[in-house]
């Protein structure tokens, strides 16, 4: 609380200049005339080795301040000393503000000016508001890296698709943590930002991916209290615009080329991407009995679909001539490692591509180059199914996909007889007809 000033005592008589004392200080007031005749008094101190001589119209005002002066000089009260008027009001307010704090006026002015030189033209006000966002009661400090092998493990433990965990979560949420060494409160929608901006090598779709599991990420982290509910990362995202390149698709002869060189357990699975549709991911959970729960058909359940949609396909003829000739080596289709799956893939291809060569001996000039064309097996069946049925809704539905996608990432024309020859390609001594279901 401010001391109150005590007010001057009055003299009868007073003989100028006055003297207003306190302790060892003391202050002077002088009367003085101005050239209409006018009287004024002037104070006269020393503070800061400096003579300092304020003017009142009013005695008593001169005395206030004058005893409230030397009061001040006798405490060494320098600063207040200095303030005159508004100022010295502004002193007493802010006095008051900080009391509540237990802190010295000077410390909290400190305060103030180191974190304004960090905040730049951002207020005091707003960079509290952001903090309490960012470590609202309850928000636990948690550093990325962890929160990402959180994440991975309890994805893991839901049982989803080795692909996913390998590029969604493995590769696209790793590459994240590795990048920010901090904890996952104080990212900001800022840094997330300047991250998807900085993926220029990337086309817009895969951009857009990063940020789908991304979002899933900082989800996660907000259902662990590691980031406040309140905090939207992405809001400063914008999607980019998906430029889609040309759809590969193989042809009925390099397919025969892929079929003849692959090993028969990996045949099979060929078989079921180009003549059914199947995902590789898919393909690496589906079991025989999948196969064989539906005549005719293959059931693709819910929890291996990528969709996590159950969908049926029927099962082509020449299909059915491949699963006839299958090696059934387990419980699986392919009861091996995710990666061995993509070994053979490489193997494959060169063994198709060694056959070729060997083929041209004598005009090499005339073997084909044989490449693994990314997703062109699930590609090539939509395309050459469209042809054959001449409905995309009916494809869609064995696909286990939306026209509208159909129509923007896999249908490539193809012609009826291209379709015909297409699934009419079997294993080698087989017959087609042998495998005709009945109407």
């Amino acid at each position: 609380m401010v001391s109150r000033i005590p007010s001057p005592k009055k003299t009868k008589a007073e003989k100028f200049p006055l003297t207003i004392k306190a302790g060892s200080s003391s202050v002077k007031i002088y009367r003085e005339k101005r050239p209409d005749g006018s009287v004024y008094f002037k104070l006269s101190y020393h503070l800061g080795g400096k003579r300092h001589r304020p003017s009142f119209a009013d005695l008593d005002e001169a005395k206030i301040e004058a005893t409230a002066k030397a009061a001040q000089l006798s405490r060494g009260d320098i600063d207040a000393m200095q303030l005159n008027g508004k100022d010295r009001l502004a002193y007493g307010r802010a006095l008051e503000a900080v009391r509540q704090f237990n802190i010295p006026l000077d410390a909290a002015a400190i305060d103030y000016a180191e974190v304004r030189k960090v905040l730049g033209n951002h207020s005091l006000m707003e960079a509290a508001r952001f903090y309490m966002r960012h470590n609202a009661a309850g928000i636990i400090g948690k550093p990325v890296a962890e929160a990402f092998e959180a994440f991975k493990k309890a994805k893991e433990d839901a049982g989803r698709n080795a692909h996913y965990l390998r590029v969604d979560i493995g590769s696209r949420c790793g590459a994240f943590a590795k990048a920010f060494k901090i904890e996952v409160r104080q990212l900001t929608a800022r840094d997330v930002d300047t991250y998807l901006s900085d993926l220029k090598d990337l086309k817009g779709q895969t951009v857009n991916k990063h940020a789908d599991a991304l979002g899933t990420f900082f989800k996660f982290c907000q259902s662990r209290q590691w980031l406040s509910k309140e905090i939207n990362l992405l809001e400063h995202f914008e999607t980019r615009r998906e430029q889609h390149g040309e759809i590969e698709i193989f042809t009925p002869a390099e397919l025969r080329l892929l079929l003849d060189a692959a090993d028969p357990e990996f045949a099979t699975c060929i078989a079921l991407q180009a003549f059914a549709g199947v995902r590789s991911e898919e393909l690496q959970k589906l079991t025989w009995e999948d196969l064989a729960k539906r005549d005719g058909h293959i059931e693709v359940a819910a929890s291996k679909a990528k969709t996590a949609s159950r969908r049926v396909t029927p099962i082509s003829d020449n299909l059915a001539a491949w699963l006839e000739n299958a090696p059934k080596n387990g419980k699986l289709v392919w009861p091996h490692k995710e990666q061995s799956f993509y070994v053979q893939q490489e193997a494959t291809v060169k063994a198709a591509q060694d056959a070729e060569n060997k083929r041209n001996k004598k005009t090499p000039k005339a073997a084909k180059t044989i490449n693994w064309k990314h997703n062109a097996l699930r590609h090539s069946f939509i395309s050459y199914r469209i042809a054959e049925t001449k409905s995309m809704n009916q494809v869609s539905l064995e696909a286990g996909t939306s026209v509208k996608k159909i129509n923007a990432h896999y249908r490539e024309l193809v012609t009826p007889n291209e379709a015909k020859e297409w699934f009419g390609i079997i294993p080698k001594g087989k017959k087609i007809h042998q495998f005709t279901k009945a109407a």
